[in-house]
């Protein structure tokens, strides 16, 4: 539908050669009408008054002006004046009127045609204009929508070349502007070949020129934003484009600057989302920096301490003394140890270098594994766990589901009293297998139940706890990497709720032994 709204120089000379031929039509009709009066009202003249006999006249001139506007009226009231005067007014045969009342009626006849003719040369007109801006406006609308979802330069020159063929039938390429403000052809978007030949200097030269030139087929039509020149357009035509068609000028213009526009768009929302990653970077490299050295000169304070005693007063250390001094050199290298391997963890998450090496597993083996590594930190803090018999096999990494109930586990020893108890639940849920780790501390401050899942964000900034904020950053990383959710929320006079979904499949079938086959 778009190609019958097409306008082009093309379109434009047939269109002339249409008017043409419906002005010679409308010419015709004006001598054709007057003459099919007289033959009608020439049988009818003894019934027929003069006057009755001007008015069928006067309608002919009329119907003539109707259709076909004010030169054909004319011709059709200067006729119809000799012809009345001749074979109806007195004396007939003779172009001679005595009679003033026939004078004034074709008098009246000439005006009427004449203006008759004029305003209905003038709705034809605001009718052509309002065609033609509704064709120009819905052009507009879909070059607009199109651009709207463009997402690169690319995708620009790709819809803009489409646009321009369909409404102007003309080849054309949009060449982008480097960050030294050289032009470039667009990447994906091969070259017309009406346009393979083009001079790319020459279209140097007219956009550092910022003026539109044409040379016979070629325009070149430099791309302006608001803060900026985007680039340059270059359109080959048929044939030469006619310099009188400001219209048609206007229209590609706003083309232009529609393409422009977009143009710009799509550069500053490049710059905005390199200022957002510069933020984000500084915000996370800040926010390391703070973590590692609050977390690492606490335990290097320790094993410096440790060390220094060993070596200074080793003499006068009994066998219990330096057993402490080695425990705490342990601890603390393992905490450092757990802190490098979270950061790396992060890393490699960040990264997308994660490597999932799924299989069928039983939730309930992987939390058992999870309660005996710590054993040693859960003490005499009871664990209640509520896994019922006919849970599904899950199709996950076992081990790194291990470490988010490991993170999830040790956040809670760490965020509640000590004795209280610790709830772990699953159930299969919707399509989800449901697993659920609560405590009975003080619960998740409000407003912080999604930024707790932050890269080093602590929900108390100032705790006394050790950590960085990488351990909830860590599970919501896997979790997500097997297309599950992590979430958490608080129970009212309990505590914290961290709730994880994991998507369910179809275990395997495991074959059954056949009849009377003997097992070893």
């Amino acid at each position: 539908m778009q190609n019958q709204h097409r306008i082009s120089p093309g379109s434009t000379a047939g269109s002339g050669v249409l008017a043409e031929k419906q002005r010679q039509l409308g010419y015709v009709w004006g001598v054709a009408a007057p003459l099919a009066c007289t033959m009608i009202d020439w049988p009818l003249r003894y019934w027929l008054g003069p006057a009755s006999i001007l008015m069928t006249y006067l309608l002919g001139v009329f119907l003539v002006a109707s259709r076909y506007g004010r030169g054909a009226s004319i011709v059709a009231s200067l006729l119809s004046a000799p012809l009345f005067a001749f074979y109806f007014a007195r004396p007939i045969f003779s172009v001679a009127i005595q009679d003033l009342e026939n004078m004034i009626g074709l008098a009246v006849m000439i005006v009427v045609a004449n203006v008759t003719g004029s305003l209905v040369e003038k709705s034809k007109l605001q009718a052509a204009l309002a065609r033609q801006r509704e064709i120009r406006a819905s052009a507009l609308y879909r070059l607009s929508r199109d651009l709207a979802a463009a997402q690169d330069h690319d995708a620009v020159a790709r819809i803009a070349v489409k646009h321009l063929q369909d409404e102007f039938g003309v080849a054309s390429v949009l060449l982008n502007v480097d960050s030294e403000n050289r032009l470039q052809t667009p990447s994906s978007l091969p070259l017309p070949a009406a346009l393979k030949g083009i001079d790319l200097a020459e279209a140097q030269r007219t956009f550092e020129n910022r003026t539109i030139k044409q040379e016979n087929t070629i325009e070149y039509y430099p791309l302006q934003g608001s803060c900026a020149w985007q680039g340059i357009l270059i359109i080959q035509a048929t044939q030469p484009f006619p310099w009188q068609a400001s219209e048609r000028a206007a229209f590609l213009d706003t083309f232009c600057r529609l393409i422009a526009q977009t143009l710009e768009r799509l550069q500053l929302a490049g710059q905005a989302r390199e200022a957002t990653l510069q933020a984000e970077t500084e915000a996370l490299r800040n926010a390391l920096l703070s973590s590692i050295s609050h977390d690492l000169r606490t335990p290097l304070t320790r094993i410096i301490g440790a060390a220094s005693a060993l070596i200074e007063n080793d003499a006068e250390l009994s066998i219990a003394e330096r057993q402490d001094c080695n425990h705490i050199v342990l601890e603390e290298a393992q905490r450092m140890s757990e802190l490098t391997g979270k950061l790396l963890d992060m890393a490699r998450l960040s990264s997308g270098e994660i490597i999932l090496h799924r299989d069928w597993n039983a939730i309930e083996e992987i939390v058992g594994s999870a309660l005996n590594r710590l054993d040693k930190h859960l003490k005499d803090r009871p664990v209640r766990t509520l896994l019922p018999d006919n849970l599904p096999l899950l199709w996950i990494d076992a081990v790194l589901i291990e470490q988010v109930l490991l993170n999830l586990i040790e956040n809670a020893i760490k965020y509640s009293p000590a004795g209280s108890p610790i709830d772990i639940c699953g159930q299969a849920q919707d399509g989800y297998c449901r697993l659920t780790v609560a405590d009975y501390g003080l619960g998740i401050a409000r407003g912080q139940e999604t930024q707790i899942f932050d890269k080093f964000y602590r929900g108390v900034a100032e705790s006394d706890q050790g950590g960085v904020g990488l351990g909830l950053a860590l599970c919501k990383a896997i979790i997500e990497a097997h297309g599950g959710v992590i979430q958490v929320s608080n129970r009212a006079g309990k505590g914290a709720e961290f709730v994880i979904r994991l998507p369910l499949r179809e275990p395997p079938l495991v074959a059954e032994p056949e009849a009377g086959a003997s097992v070893s």
